[in-house]
């Protein structure tokens, strides 16, 4: 089996208050990545009809969607080819 280009540790959620959204650091045979998924796009996720959730929400939301999450950052980190860091994850990269 082939090994992933970004792993991630779960749990290791944290709300960013400064964009608004969920950090979560994944780890590439480089070093260290950080990510961000837009607390839109978590509540997006939790609900479509939701216009927001608040912070501590979406901290609940990332743990309940996590292995999701991971799934979706892993495809973008792909697809970007890295990319500059933070590499944000919006709604519209939730859509599978």
């Amino acid at each position: 089996m082939a090994k992933s280009s970004v792993r991630f540790e779960r749990g290791d959620g944290y709300w960013v208050a400064e964009h608004d959204s969920i950090g979560f650091i994944g780890t590439t045979d480089f070093g260290t990545v950080e990510f961000l998924i837009t607390s839109e796009a978590l509540a997006e996720m939790l609900n479509p009809e939701l216009e927001g959730i608040d912070p501590e929400t979406a901290v609940e939301v990332f743990i309940e969607f996590e292995s999701d999450i991971h799934s979706i950052a892993q495809r973008e980190f792909v697809k970007r080819l890295g990319g500059e860091p933070p590499i944000l994850l919006t709604t519209a990269d939730i859509a599978l």
